[in-house]
């Protein structure tokens, strides 16, 4: 059975920086002081005008090929995570598959998840590059600043938006996917949920993002723990074995939370939600991406996502000894 790599990580945000303050987004200064020392977010990037999420997912991905030797003739997968296209038909995938002029043989793939779009889209990227070789992209982006309701400040204080674009391919080197698991929970559709967003109408409703912010956090504190155990009980790991684990960043607070429940130490539990907020499913590789040169031969790191549908499930991966990372800028 082939193994597959991740070899490297492209990236971009929005255009505009929105803050988490009393100036930009009303109330008492003493109030967002609160919420901000709680979920660790003090400003998010988002989309600006005529900005898309095909736009981030580009940018991201030719921020990918020019630091990589693979050249755009070799990629023969491109997955696209994303929940907010452009349209509703055709996927951003078709239209970045454009743009970039791959090839027509390429096998080109939407995914319609959320914040645990990444190891979904790894799943994917490792069964389909086990079977056929070569290389892919995954592309996780998400512009939800866009179904936001601007009145809702609990969503709006949390959401920023990004794209970002992950090489895998079966040449070794990098990062080797040991293992991964997924899981859902369709009983919990309604616990995060974009009204008026596409063709059912939803009447009654606020159209926008709305969000059973502690039924989700009591959710995760449940389930993400017994994903975990599922995830290194196999291979015979523990978690004071792991290097880093990698949560979704929904908020510092939440992370936090975890963390502690798990006995982790704050050097395993690394964040970077401070001012990118949660970026939905491009938080695991955008942090991941930050984390890359700091890792040793042989390190272990998981990647933990959790959110909406509900759905959950993690990543488990070994710096491998058989080749390096690109360095950085290459």
């Amino acid at each position: 059975m082939r193994e597959v790599y991740i070899h490297d990580i492209g990236s971009a945000v929005g255009g505009t920086t929105e803050y988490n303050d009393a100036a930009t987004l009303g109330q008492s200064e003493a109030d967002w002081q609160r919420l901000t020392d709680k979920i660790g977010i003090r400003s998010r990037s988002i989309a600006g005008p005529g900005q898309y999420t095909s736009d981030l997912a580009r940018a991201a991905t030719e921020a990918l090929i020019s630091r990589t030797s693979v050249h755009r003739d070799a990629i023969g997968t491109l997955v696209v995570c994303t929940q907010t296209p452009d349209h509703l038909i055709p996927g951003v995938a078709s239209r970045l598959h454009g743009q970039l002029s791959l090839p027509q043989d390429c096998f080109v793939l939407d995914i319609n998840q959320g914040c645990t779009g990444f190891v979904l889209g790894t799943q994917v990227m490792v069964n389909w590059l086990r079977a056929s070789g070569g290389n892919g992209i995954l592309v996780n982006a998400d512009t939800y600043s866009k179904l936001i309701r601007r009145d809702d400040l609990t969503t709006r204080a949390l959401f920023g938006d990004a794209a970002a674009a992950t090489l895998y391919s079966t040449r070794p080197g990098g990062l080797r996917i040991v293992d991964s698991h997924s899981f859902a929970d369709g009983t919990g559709y309604n616990a995060f949920i974009a009204h008026g967003s596409a063709l059912r109408s939803d009447t009654g409703a606020p159209s926008g993002i709305c969000m059973d912010g502690p039924g989700i956090f009591n959710f995760a504190l449940r389930r993400v723990p017994e994903s975990i155990s599922a995830a290194l009980d196999p291979h015979g790991l523990q978690l004071q074995q792991l290097r880093m684990v990698l949560f979704h960043q929904a908020n510092s607070y939440m992370v936090g939370q975890l963390a502690r429940k798990l006995k982790l130490t704050p050097e395993q539990v690394p964040q970077n939600c401070e001012n990118l907020g949660n970026t939905v499913s491009a938080s695991i590789p955008l942090l991941l991406m930050e984390q890359m040169p700091m890792l040793q031969p042989g390190d272990f790191v998981l990647a933990v996502g959790f959110g909406v549908g509900l759905s959950w499930g993690t990543v488990l991966l070994e710096y491998s000894e058989e080749g390096s990372l690109p360095p950085r800028g290459a």
